[in-house]
């Protein structure tokens, strides 16, 4: 009798942990069932090669999920094994089940969610976006959900199914009876157990020496950088990224080594073009979402591709053109330190990282210590991803945003005024600043919900990409804004740099690389005609145009620039871009992939532009070279961001 009444005591306790561990196998199966939808509504970006790349994709995210399904899940463990009598009880099974439906939903609304939103920044959603679009208002997000509708009911689908499926798992049906308490002992057991199993779990592995896994060992199971956000999940880098963003202190080598292979301290005024611009104006004009891609002028090997930007097709031959220009950053929040300082990302964006208090080298601080007066036009409600605290951390004097312009009747009711009519605007206020004057336009309707004023639908090509038809709007505001321009006092004194903020995914193969990626139109603009060229080799990036600027207008001093004047030929030529904790460095024809402890990739970009063969293990590579350079790079930037020395002109020790 005694045996019978224990094992009546020991049923519900093995009914329990039975439950619990079929609801962690089922979230697993949800991870995995959305990993695929992500895998096949983003096929054509992921450039995966084989089914065995796919298997080995797909097999080390489960690695991943178990690490999100373990830590989203330590709450409903605890309360599973939890050695109280009322556990077994109706409402408390309620409450379990209500618990896991609703974490188990979440995480798939959040994967389907970057399932689509992939396709605008190649990499998973980390907790930083919440601060990037603090300001932003909330509903505006909802909108993903009606225009991208297909998707939305296949996770509403997908909820469903799970609760269908969840409701099939057999429950306890009695509450221990007889001789209690063993059972609650070996159920707290199985509690500090299942928790503790949980978070080692969780963090990767079970010795001392495991350290947690990141988002960047996800590096492991793939070939192309841009297959990382398969292997990942969103629960896991939202996890991951709380309190993350520190850099690490990178030391590779002594200070009179690394210096031979990069120097921060720039002294511009040894090129050709040096003090050529001095007191002429500056204008920048910053495109949201400016793909080279885009442009008919910079894809003339595409046979019968003219491009979405005829305005911009039209004023290249009359620019200076770098063809082989690259964005340092993914998303908008990157694009201005990287312009206006010189510096990447460090773990998260510059403006929300640990580091964003930091004193900075900055082009609009530069230039207003010579005398000019600057300005921020932005067409957002002031406050929009932290510009206008940025701008001014940078330097700048007035900002003018949604709030300056003062007339909803232009509010495009997602994100700010529409470019056309704010490019007037800013056409007219740039004629009210003292000269010599730097300003800075940062446009915002090429970007999604993908619309256009109503007296312009129809009126730009809509070709196969959501982005075509509001780059073309953009382009025509740009258009328009320099037949205004060209009717100001201050035109001819001005020298206009186009750039983007960033780069999107579009429809040519050779833009879904993670260098095609970055790929983004640089032009110099002089209305006088005194600098008209291209530069089709060499690279250039967004952290050029800093001492690139201060060259031109004849500044001598020297500074902290993670670049060089695109005019110096003597200074090596290459761009570095963090692509979330794996670096990606450029020079010449060569991209070299690097993780901060190992080199992940080298590609010959020349013979191999879809980076389809990797070369690190080849002789005769730059490899070496390369390799030092980034470590030098690295170095500088970590120890001096690390130690506030961004403006320092001392040498690091």
């Amino acid at each position: 009798m005694e045996e019978i009444s224990q094992k009546k005591s020991f049923t519900p306790l093995i009914a329990q942990c039975r439950l619990l561990l079929l609801r962690l196998l089922l979230a697993m199966a949800v991870y995995t069932l959305c990993r695929s939808i992500f895998y096949l509504y983003n096929k054509d970006l992921l450039d995966i090669a084989s089914g065995q790349d796919l298997l080995r994709i797909f097999i080390g995210g489960l690695r991943f999920d178990l690490s999100a399904v373990l830590y989203s899940s330590l709450l409903l463990t605890a309360l599973s094994l939890a050695p109280l009598g009322v556990a077994y009880s109706k409402e408390y099974q309620r409450v379990l089940t209500i618990l896991f439906r609703v974490i188990t939903a979440l995480s798939i609304i959040l994967n389907l969610g970057d399932t689509v939103y992939y396709r605008f920044t190649l990499k998973r959603t980390t907790l930083a976006i919440f601060e990037e679009f603090q300001a932003e208002n909330p509903l505006n997000f909802l909108r993903f959900f009606f225009d991208y509708w297909g998707v939305t009911l296949l996770g509403v689908a997908l909820i469903i199914g799970f609760i269908l499926v969840e409701r099939l798992l057999p429950r306890p049906k009695d509450r221990p009876k007889g001789h209690v308490l063993p059972t609650y002992l070996i159920s707290t057991a199985l509690l500090l157990g299942s928790i503790y199993f949980s978070i080692v779990g969780g963090r990767g592995g079970f010795t001392r020496e495991t350290r947690p896994i990141t988002l960047s060992n996800a590096t492991l199971y793939i070939k192309q950088p841009q297959q990382r956000a398969l292997v990942l999940n969103t629960p896991f880098c939202l996890i991951r990224t709380i309190g993350k963003a520190s850099l690490p202190e990178y030391t590779f080598m002594p200070y009179s080594e690394s210096v031979k292979y990069f120097d921060p301290i720039y002294t511009p005024g040894h090129t050709p073009l040096s003090g050529k611009f001095k007191g002429r104006n500056i204008v920048f004009i910053i495109w949201e979402s400016f793909a080279r891609e885009w442009v008919g002028g910079l894809n003339k090997d595409v046979e019968g591709y003219t491009g979405f930007t005829p305005f911009i097709d039209s004023l290249m031959p009359k620019s200076f053109v770098f063809e082989n220009g690259y964005s340092n950053g993914q998303k908008s929040i990157d694009a201005m330190p990287s312009i206006f300082t010189s510096i990447i990302k460090p773990s998260a964006p510059f403006v929300l990282s640990i580091y964003s208090g930091n004193k900075i080298p900055a082009l609009p601080a530069r230039l207003d210590s010579m005398g000019y007066s600057t300005a921020f036009f932005h067409g957002a409600p002031n406050g929009s991803m932290g510009f206008d605290a940025f701008v001014m951390q940078a330097g700048i004097k007035k900002y003018y945003g949604k709030t300056e312009y003062n007339n909803n009747d232009d509010y495009d009711g997602t994100w700010g005024i529409w470019d056309e009519k704010f490019l007037q605007y800013v056409a007219k206020e740039l004629g009210k600043l003292p000269q010599p004057f730097f300003a800075a336009e940062f446009t915002l309707s090429s970007h999604h919900p993908f619309r256009v004023p109503e007296e312009y639908e129809g009126k730009f090509p809509k070709g196969t990409h959501p982005m075509h038809q509001v780059i073309g709007y953009t382009d025509m505001a740009l258009r328009r804004f320099f037949e205004t321009a060209s009717k100001q006092p201050w035109y001819n004194n001005t020298l206009f740099v186009i750039v983007a903020d960033h780069a999107v995914g579009g429809v040519l193969d050779k833009y879904k690389t993670s260098v095609g990626s970055v790929r983004i139109p640089i032009l110099f603009f002089d209305p006088r005609g005194e600098l008209v060229g291209s530069e089709a080799n060499s690279v250039a990036s967004q952290a050029d145009l800093y001492p690139t600027i201060l060259d031109l207008v004849g500044d001598t001093k020297p500074m902290i620039a993670f670049s060089s004047s695109l005019f110096d030929a003597n200074r090596p030529r290459f761009t570095v871009c963090n692509l979330d904790g794996l670096y990606q460095m450029i020079e010449g024809d060569w991209v070299l992939h690097f993780d901060g402890e190992h080199v992940t990739g080298l590609y010959n970009l020349r013979t191999d532009p879809m980076q389809t063969t990797d070369l690190k293990a080849q002789p005769n590579t730059p490899l070496p070279t390369m390799l030092l350079r980034l470590k030098a790079y690295l170095q500088e930037y970590t120890h001096r961001m690390r130690e506030n020395r961004l403006t320092s002109l001392e040498p690091s020790k």
